[in-house]
């Protein structure tokens, strides 16, 4: 396995922890602990050292704020999207 698809599997692992770390997220009915939000941090950090390893750095930084960017924004969207209640 490549250390760009290892990247991609941290920054999914991290953005996802984070997400679940917030209070006001909304897949479980309560966030999880602090653990998460330090295990997310983390795996983000992973990710972009991966991505300087592979990329240049001004490459390695833009793939990584994209990332995170996409990755933030589609998991409320699906969320809200699975959880809509139909109008009569």
């Amino acid at each position: 396995m490549t250390a760009a698809a290892i990247a991609m599997m941290m920054l999914v692992a991290g953005t996802t922890l984070l997400y679940l770390a917030t209070p006001h997220q909304a897949l479980r009915a309560s966030p999880l602990g602090r653990w998460a939000s330090r295990a997310g941090l983390a795996a983000l950090a992973v990710a972009l050292i991966l991505l300087l390893r592979v990329m240049g750095p001004a490459t390695a930084v833009f793939a990584w704020t994209t990332g995170l960017m996409l990755l933030w924004t589609i998991p409320p969207l699906a969320i809200a999207f699975a959880r809509r209640r139909t109008m009569p």
